[in-house]
This record gives structure tokens, sequence and C-alpha cells, in this order.
């Protein structure tokens, strides 16, 4: 009996112990399996944070860079009101929002649809770019044209003993009721002045404003900054020049208009004139053959 009783204490210890070790090693396997889990998921989570933290920086970024590239187009446009750039792409995409919807609910054809949506799309992405530039090229030829004037009140400042610089001042403070737009270049070129120097504003101007008005006069005063000639008189010629210029290219222009008046006089007189006199014989010998 105590044989017996030995025997199955020890085959109980010995269950004991296998019980334990299985338990151990299942408890291990899922302990494992749930550290993975966790892992994969943490690692799944940051990495897709870091992705959109990478995606947010991107869009920020662009965001940004569109944003000023905007406003210097606003700027050379003349619209000095930076603020109207963060709402130029919202308005943009309601635009196409809302011409999508009245397409889609229209009853034209599908291929009808899809070809006035690409349509309607491009013209709504591409004509205010180009109302953009036309603006910038217009207020470019107006600011040269208005130059002379300028060059007039600042020769008489020079002569009053005020600095290029001075004067500069003076004038953008005085030419805001006469052209807000060459006020503001004249105004930029000052504080540029201030800050890295006349020479550095001057040709910033002239790539601003790139006609060989402000060329010449940007090089005007660059000649008299490196060689300290007298600008006054220099000033006064050159604002004459300007004026005779303009009054050789406008004797151009109306040069021209005969030639291109030609034109529209073959196509729209002579033609109906040489109908209006052989009308009448066609008509009687087609009478005359009938």
């Amino acid at each position: 009996m105590a044989v017996g009783s030995e025997c199955e204490v020890v085959a109980i210890f010995i269950s004991i112990i296998l019980f334990a070790v299985v338990f151990a090693i299942l408890f291990t396997r899922h302990y494992k399996s749930r550290r993975a889990k966790a892992n994969a998921r943490v690692y799944f989570n940051m990495h897709r944070e870091s992705m959109i933290e990478r995606l947010n920086i991107m869009l920020v970024r662009f965001g940004q860079k569109y944003r000023k590239e905007l406003e210097q187009k606003l700027i050379d446009a003349g619209i000095y009101n930076t603020n109207f750039a963060k709402y130029y792409f919202p308005i943009k995409m309601s635009v196409i929002g809302m011409v999508s919807i009245s397409i889609v609910m229209s009853d034209f054809s599908s291929s009808n649809k899809l070809v006035i949506g690409m349509l309607c799309m491009i013209a709504i992405i591409v004509i205010p770019d180009m109302v953009l530039a036309a603006r910038k090229a217009a207020l470019i030829r107006k600011t040269s044209q208005q130059l002379p004037y300028m060059l007039d009140m600042m020769s008489v400042c020079v002569q009053t003993g005020m600095t290029i610089e001075a004067s500069l001042v003076y004038l953008g403070a005085e030419l805001e009721s006469f052209d807000k737009d060459l006020c503001f270049q004249i105004r930029k070129t000052s504080d540029s002045a201030r800050l890295y120097g006349l020479e550095k504003a001057l040709n910033d101007l002239s790539e601003r404003i790139p006609t060989s008005e402000v060329r010449s006069f940007v090089l005007t005063l660059i000649q008299n900054l490196q060689y300290g000639t007298s600008i006054a008189n220099v000033l006064s010629d050159l604002s004459e020049d300007m004026r005779k210029m303009e009054v050789l290219t406008i004797e151009e222009k109306i040069g021209k208009l005969s030639a291109k008046m030609s034109i529209p006089l073959i196509l729209f007189i002579m033609f109906p004139i040489v109908i209006l006199i052989l009308a009448p014989g066609i008509m009687q010998m087609s009478l005359d053959i009938g």
C-alpha cells in the first residue's frame, strides 16, 4: 500500500509539473503573440502618423510657396492687398465645384458633359492667371509712360539740394494722388535702398519693370553713384528723350495703321463693290441663257 501511495504521489507530482510546463509554454506563446501584435500596432500607428505629418508638412510648404508666388503675382498686377491671396484658391475650388454640380445636373449627354466640364475647368484654372499676366503687362506700360513726370520732379528735388534717397522718399509720399502704382514702386525702391543700398534697390526696380525707359533711368542713377556726375540736368534731358521716343512710337503706330486698314478695306468694301458691279450682268446672262 505504501508503494502504491508513493507511485500515486509521484504521478500527481509529474502531472503537476507537466501541466505547469504546458501552461508556461502556452502562456509564453500567448504573451509573445500579444506583444508582437502590440508592437506591430505601435509601428503601424507611428508609421501612419509619420506619413500624415510628412503629408501635412508637404502641404504646408506647398501652400506657403504657392501663396508667396500668388502674392507676388497680385502685387505685379497692381493688387497690393495681399490678403486676397488666401481666398484665391478656395474661390477657384468653389467655382469648380458649382460648375461641376451644374453640369452633372444638366440634360446634356455624358460625352457633352465631359467635354464641357473639361473646358470649364481649364477656363477656371487658366483665365485668372491670364488676367493677372495681362494686368501686369498693362501696369508695366503705364508705369513706363508716367516715368518722365517723375524724372522732372526728381530733377527739381535734386536741384533744391536733396539727395537721391531723400528725393525718392519725398516722391513716394507726393505721387500717391498722381499714380498709386508708380508711387508703390518708388516706395518699394526707397525701402529697399535703406536695407540693401541704393544700387541694389535700383537693379531690383529694373527687374520688376523691364523696360528701356526704366533701364535708362537706373543706369543714369548708378552712373551718378559711381562717378559723382551731375544728375539734375541729366534727369531733365532723359525725361525729354523719353517723351520724344513716345512721340516717335505713336507716329510709327499711325504710319502702320494704313497698312493694317487695307485688309478690312479689301474684305468689306472691295469685294462687295465687285459683286454689286458684276451681279446685274451675271443675272442678265443667266436669264438670256434660260
